[in-house]
């Protein structure tokens, strides 16, 4: 059975889920998956005045901001209807998609919060499993 993290939308507990579906969409938004885990991270690289990267003992020097509300909006929808799809295959039940305004609205998780709960699914996706 798919092990599905959950997050709380409003007074519902919905489940999560990024997979190459999810990456697609953020890939579609971004260009890379690089580009938004830097944005949901909250990282971006120091460049000079004319816009080269500044580096130091040879590593790139970056700063620290709060995670995009972009990002964060692209993907919680995505994820939660990725994972919602999911959950109705395994229940063999109907997948009922939630709106995306729907979602957003309802949230009430603090946004820096809500970057490191998708940062942690964003990881999974990428681990793989011990045989």
């Amino acid at each position: 059975m798919e092990d599905l993290k959950k997050i709380i939308i409003g007074d519902t507990e919905m489940p999560i889920k990024i997979d190459l579906n999810v990456l697609e969409k953020i890939q579609d938004e971004y260009g890379s998956i690089h580009e938004f885990e830097k944005d949901i991270l909250g990282i971006w690289y120091v460049t000079d005045e004319d816009g080269n990267q500044i580096y130091e003992d040879g590593k790139p020097v970056i700063r620290m901001k709060e995670p995009s509300i972009k990002a964060i909006k692209v993907v919680l929808p995505a994820m939660i209807n990725e994972g919602l799809e999911i959950e109705a295959e395994i229940k063999r039940t109907e997948f009922i998609p939630v709106k995306e305004r729907e979602i957003i609205r309802q949230c009430s998780i603090p946004y820096k919060e809500l970057g490191r709960i998708i940062h942690e699914e964003f990881k999974r996706c990428f681990s793989t499993k011990k045989y």
